[in-house]
């Protein structure tokens, strides 16, 4: 995409790497981990506006999955609000259908429906990303114009495949010194005070300004795996209106490499257990085993 450093002070950003899916291939899953570097892989042909829309609520239209409601509009301290309903109510029904604020969104953990994901995306997604391994997980994300996310990184390896829509993806390298960490005793390590990175402001956050030198900007297109390592932060905006994303979270050893991020997964585990806060578990499918 064109630069936008008239957004971040005029600072330029870094251009991600691409690579077609004959190269991925090549290099496969795990050589990729550990390059350790963000890149835009183009896995699926381009589809008409709509097709993956139809084609998901075909296979998993009546999977129960989780929704989200946030109130995204503005800086917002509170937690999310999360009940569970079949996919099909949040494609067809009120308030859903007409949300363009980024309140409700879904991201339900679906590994138990591995062949449904692999007739959907056309390749064995199971064995390229073994997403069925304890601690990985399959995830699909839905949610309409709007959606802004707040600067944060993941403590996992995150593979995400754009079907439906575009989102703009700012990606920064890990660190904690320069982001301006929030309460790690409120299991909000991961997540930025600054919370946005465009047009932050660099007298009360100087240091971002040495991420901002390092970050990489680009519009995830539909058909587009974007390899984000884990611990990178990044910002996500919905770009268009409907947007559903595929992704695979993967546990590595890198992640023993990097003892700060490690302790805050586990302390968020902790944390997240005994206040009963919502966690990504897996859904079940209609027979309770893979579909």
């Amino acid at each position: 995409m064109n630069d936008t450093a008239s957004a971040y002070h005029g600072i330029k950003s870094v251009p991600y790497p691409r690579l077609s899916l004959d190269e991925f291939l090549t290099w496969g899953t795990e050589a990729i981990i550990k390059a350790d570097t963000p890149a835009v892989i183009d896995v699926l042909p381009p589809a008409e506006p709509g097709f993956y829309r139809t084609a998901v609520l075909d296979k998993l239209g009546d999977a129960t999955v989780a929704l989200v409601k946030k109130d995204r509009s503005k800086e917002n301290e509170t937690r999310a609000e999360v009940t569970k309903i079949p996919l099909r109510d949040y494609f067809e029904k009120e308030p859903y259908a007409s949300n363009t604020d980024g309140t409700y969104r879904i991201v339900s953990n679906i590994k138990h429906y591995s062949e449904t994901i692999s007739e959907l995306l056309e390749f064995d997604t199971a064995k390229m990303f073994n997403y069925q391994a304890p601690l990985n997980s399959a995830n699909i994300w839905a949610n309409y114009g709007g959606m802004r996310s707040r600067n944060h990184f993941d403590d996992l390896e995150n593979f995400n495949i754009q079907l439906e829509g575009r989102k703009r993806f700012v990606v920064m390298p890990p660190g904690f010194k320069n982001y301006y960490v929030r309460s790690a005793l409120r299991g909000y390590a991961n997540t930025s005070k600054s919370v946005r990175v465009d047009n932050v402001d660099l007298r009360r956050f100087p240091r971002i300004a040495a991420a901002l030198a390092e970050r990489r900007d680009v519009v995830l297109e539909p058909g587009q795996m974007l390899y984000l390592p884990v611990g990178w932060w990044h910002q996500v905006d919905a770009v268009d209106g409907l947007n559903i994303n595929i992704n695979f979270w993967l546990y590595h050893r890198k992640m023993l490499r990097r003892p700060l991020m490690l302790a805050d997964s586990l302390y968020k585990v902790a944390f997240r257990k005994v206040n009963g806060l919502y966690n990504i578990q897996p859904e079940k499918s209609p027979t309770g085993g893979k579909k």
